[in-house]
Parts: C-alpha cells; structure tokens; sequence
C-alpha cells in the first residue's frame, strides 16, 4: 500500500468545469451505484477517459489504487507504453461506501476521484 499525505492528492477545484490537467489526470470510476452486501462486482478505473493522457517513457500514469473509504483494496502498478492506464478490480462490500481511485503520473503527482456505492 501507498503512503502518502492527502494534501499531496490533486483533486479538481470545480468538477463541473475541468481543466484540461484535470481530464488528462483524473481518475474515473465504473462501478455499479447500488450492490448487493458481500458479492462481488466489478469497478473499473480509467485514467485519461476525459481527455487522453499520454503513455510515453518520459510521461505515463505509473499506478491506479482503489480504496473502500479508507480500507485498501488492491494496486495495480503501469508501465509506459506497453500498459494502458485503465484497470478493473473485483470488490465485495459489507456496507455502504465511498471508493477511491488515486493514480499516479511521474511528472503531474496523484490524482484522486470517488464514487458512492450503496450496499444493500
């Protein structure tokens, strides 16, 4: 698992009006909104889904984390140009959330984006 401050995470100022930065690198969250308690689903995260992000050796997302509120999930590391920066977990939950995906661009830092899923 990352360590990392939450004041390093980058965040959209206004989600409704995004820079182009922020579409390059914010990270978006596929997942279904309502799930049935401890059965599994899928959440895929796509980084550059808005506005492609490069995949280049001098420029590429490095790692995408998915996070249950606080609790880790799992981490899939990238590589440049061989990988897309584009990852699909298996998750079960117990009760009601907030996921997180946070991926990392070696030159732009971490980026973070949420969904909400309700458990039932």
């Amino acid at each position: 698992m990352t360590e990392f401050s939450l004041k390093s995470i980058n965040r959209p100022g206004d989600p409704e009006n995004l820079s182009d930065l922020e579409k390059k690198h914010l990270p978006v969250l596929y997942a279904p909104e309502v799930v049935k308690a401890n059965e599994a689903f899928s959440v895929t995260v796509k980084v550059g889904e808005l506005l492609k992000h490069p995949n280049e050796y001098g420029h590429f997302i490095q790692w995408i984390e998915l996070y249950a509120g606080e609790a880790f999930i799992g981490r899939a590391d990238l590589s440049p140009v061989k990988s897309e920066p584009e990852v699909t977990f298996k998750v079960s939950l117990d009760g009601s959330t907030t996921l997180r995906a946070i991926e990392s661009c070696n030159l732009h830092g971490m980026w973070e984006n949420t969904s909400e899923i309700r458990v039932e």
